[in-house]
């Protein structure tokens, strides 16, 4: 349904547990793929901002490091995940915080 209005997930990932299942889909356009789903029925929690970084897969930990990182700053991860490009989507509880202590993995170029 999404792609036929030419929405197209860049990453995502999907959790199921025996209560319920959550969807979580890295689009660029948010607000339209929340509007054309929740037309269709879907429920839509919510939207969030995902920080992306990039790890350095030659150096083992990296995961480890950045998680540390956020840990130590009191920042949560809620959902963690990779999109189609290889990079780190993370769902956190404090944007500017997290922006922040994980400045060493930011993206700086495409």
């Amino acid at each position: 349904m999404l792609g036929r209005h030419g929405v197209g997930p860049e990453g995502g990932s999907v959790f199921s547990t025996p209560q319920a299942g959550h969807a979580h889909f890295l689009i660029e356009d948010g607000e339209k793929a929340r509007r054309l789903l929740t037309e269709a029925g879907f429920k839509v929690e919510s939207l969030s901002r995902p920080l992306i970084r990039k790890l350095r897969q030659e150096r083992p930990g990296e995961l480890g490091s950045i998680a540390d990182a956020l840990a130590r700053s009191g920042v949560n991860i809620l959902v963690q995940y990779s999109d189609h490009n290889n990079r780190l989507i993370l769902i956190i509880d404090n944007d500017s915080r997290a922006e922040e202590v994980t400045r060493e993995w930011e993206i700086t170029s495409a």
